[in-house]
């Protein structure tokens, strides 16, 4: 019985060892549309008015990008009363943050 401790602690040792193959997949954040309600751009603080849901409250980070028709993309240019399209994440510690703010076109006929 104690030649078999030896080789069994062994064995589990290298199993633990091991590398793991372990794929980290970076978060993608909730998509959600709506309209800007309040700005301000020195807090980078977003009031937002979801559609079909509740207004909500979140900063976007210093690295955000706002994808519109101009070729700057800083959030600079966002303005009360857009309708745009937010990718918001949920982050375990922290306030919820945006990264990535879309201007929604619409047209009307």
């Amino acid at each position: 019985m104690k030649t078999l401790h030896f080789p069994l602690l062994l064995l589990a040792f290298s199993i633990t060892l091991t590398p793991q193959n372990v794929h980290a997949r970076r978060p993608l954040g909730t998509t959600m549309t709506g309209v800007i309600q309040q700005v301000d751009h020195a807090t980078r603080r977003l009031v937002f008015a979801q559609d079909g849901g509740p207004v909500r409250r979140f900063v976007y980070t210093a690295w955000a990008q706002f994808w519109h028709d101009a070729p700057d993309a800083s959030p600079t240019a966002l303005k009360p009363g857009m309708r745009v399209q937010v990718s918001l994440h949920n982050p375990l510690f922290g306030p919820d943050f945006v990264m990535q703010i879309t201007l929604l076109q619409t047209v009307r006929r």
